[in-house]
């Protein structure tokens, strides 16, 4: 009879909602707020301006013990981005989207040890339009989560 009462208590949905509360509230408590919200980049207010590429590119994640809200703006923007463009890819091929996730994760890992897979130097030849170097180098926590989403996209089904 209890196993009956306490099957509903097992299920993913009622551990994640305990588990979100209880942090929630913990944070609530002893902790500093903690917001996941930024402030517009542009200096007009804008999000997008013709230098918020040059003030986002190095953004560090941690800025004086904080989140720093450049870094949770490319977390979240790359997410979403991540999210509808694997569903997109995973809807021809499934393999293709994690394997194309898993790459962009990869070569950022690599990237974050010293290990440059992408010879962005030899190609840059081949490229004039675009700095392959800041485009491979830069924006750290929008191409992990872009990479992430866009891997597990791969595992929705509908």
């Amino acid at each position: 009879m209890t196993s009956l009462l306490l099957r509903p208590l097992f299920r993913p949905q009622a551990l994640g909602l305990g588990l979100g509360l209880s942090i929630a509230t913990y944070h609530a408590m002893y902790q500093r707020p903690l917001r996941l919200d930024s402030r517009p980049m542009g200096s007009d207010g804008s999000v997008f301006s013709a230098n918020s590429y040059s003030k986002n590119a190095r953004t560090p994640i941690m800025k004086g013990g904080n989140l720093n809200p450049g870094a949770v703006r490319q977390i979240s923007s790359g997410s979403i981005i991540g999210l509808c463009a694997g569903l997109v890819v995973s809807t021809f091929s499934r393999s293709l989207a994690l394997i194309l996730g898993l790459l962009v994760v990869g070569v950022q890992w690599a990237s974050s040890y010293g290990v440059h897979i992408i010879p962005y130097n030899r190609l840059q030849k081949y490229v004039t339009s675009i700095d392959l170097r800041s485009a491979v180098q830069d924006n750290v926590a929008f191409k992990i989560s872009f990479g992430t989403t866009f891997a597990l996209a791969a595992f929705m089904q509908f």
